[in-house]
């Protein structure tokens, strides 16, 4: 009976999809209320409905996770195959880096400000796991931060961690570490029905995964492509701030300015508590970064791409990174940056895990 419920399940992924994005959808709103007045004022046009519900679990998830989901909602994904099955295990492990990154980058700030004292054998597996990066390490990452902030009773620049990232939560991550090993590396060769009933299966497990991090829509992930200085004769200077918001409705990021009495970190990306103010942000660089304002006026800038990458690697004195749109590998060494994101990733290492990289 249950063989029979997952194969007629495994048949309308469409319906699967809408279940996924209901759900996500319903949790996303108890922290944006306002996406409410985005859908439809006519109940007769579900099939809209439905979209512009996707579309919104889309834009308001941060960009590196925004894609990956376009990507599982989209038609050619709809098969129960090995192309979805494949897809549901990246959209886990986009999620998975990114919100260890978050994890990572308030981590730096706290032990640099002497708010968070790391235990040795966490710096000691830190610096092993930290230069080459994999699924089974942005879980080990998020649990064990989890548990050293709980421990230290430090709260998260995202409140909501505090009580969401609990057991219940990291056993949801756990499961994920074997499965990506056997599946995303082709260890084992699964037969048609097999993948159709992990895809079920799977989908299930990323709705659950996704609702319970739904408190992230309601932050603002944005790049900061230029710091001018204002500085009128009479007045304080102020320093006007053009940003790139960073949606997953496509590539063509929707540019604000904002004049503010302090600067924040130029040419970064940022999570920003409101898209107002900089008076609390926290900034994600060197581990995500934009390459959209890089101008590419030299023969060594051909093979950059303008996108938003992602650290993967540390080697050779070397970093690397992967794209969330780019498939291709991309040589960043480059970029005008560069030099200041090494240094950076070179601190970041320093600081937590007491080694020089």
């Amino acid at each position: 009976m249950v063989n029979q419920v997952l194969i007629h399940h495994s048949l309308n992924m469409a319906a699967i999809n809408e279940d996924l994005i209901q759900k996500v959808f319903d949790k996303m709103i108890k922290y944006r209320p306002a996406l409410l007045s985005c859908l439809l004022r006519s109940d007769t046009d579900e099939e809209a409905d439905y979209r512009i519900k996707g579309d919104l679990v889309i834009k308001n998830f941060p960009w590196p996770i925004g894609v990956e989901l376009r990507r599982l909602f989209s038609a050619s994904m709809r098969h129960p195959g090995r192309l979805r099955l494949d897809q549901i295990f990246k959209t886990i492990e986009r999620t998975a880096q990114f919100i260890s990154f978050v994890m990572v980058c308030q981590l730096w700030i706290d032990v640099a400000n002497n708010k968070i004292v790391i235990p040795k054998p966490v710096r000691e597996e830190f610096a092993r796991r930290f230069c080459v990066l994999t699924l089974g390490n942005f879980c080990w990452l998020i649990r064990t931060l989890a548990k050293l902030y709980s421990a230290e009773k430090a709260g998260w620049f995202i409140a909501e961690m505090n009580d969401q990232l609990n057991e219940e939560f990291l056993s949801l991550l756990d499961f994920w570490i074997p499965e990506r090993n056997e599946i995303g590396h082709y260890q084992i060769n699964l037969n048609e029905e097999e993948i159709e009933r992990r895809c079920v299966e799977y989908e299930d497990k990323l709705s659950l995964i996704l609702q319970r991090l739904a408190f992230i829509t309601g932050y603002s992930l944005v790049s900061v492509r230029e710091i001018k200085v204002l500085k009128p004769r009479i007045h304080e200077a102020k320093f006007h701030h053009i940003i790139d918001l960073l949606n997953s409705t496509d590539s063509d990021f929707r540019e604000k300015e904002i004049d503010e009495e302090r600067y924040s970190d130029s040419n970064s990306v940022l999570l920003m508590k409101s898209i107002k103010s900089f008076n609390d942000y926290l900034s994600l660089s060197p581990l995500i970064i934009d390459t959209h304002s890089e101008t590419i006026d030299t023969k060594e800038k051909f093979e950059i791409r303008k996108d938003i990458f992602m650290f993967s690697k540390y080697k050779d004195n070397h970093l690397m990174y992967i794209g969330t749109e780019v498939t291709d590998k991309c040589d960043l060494r480059s970029l005008s940056n560069y030099d200041i994101l090494l240094e950076e990733y070179r601190e970041l290492m320093l600081k937590i895990s007491g080694v020089i990289v």
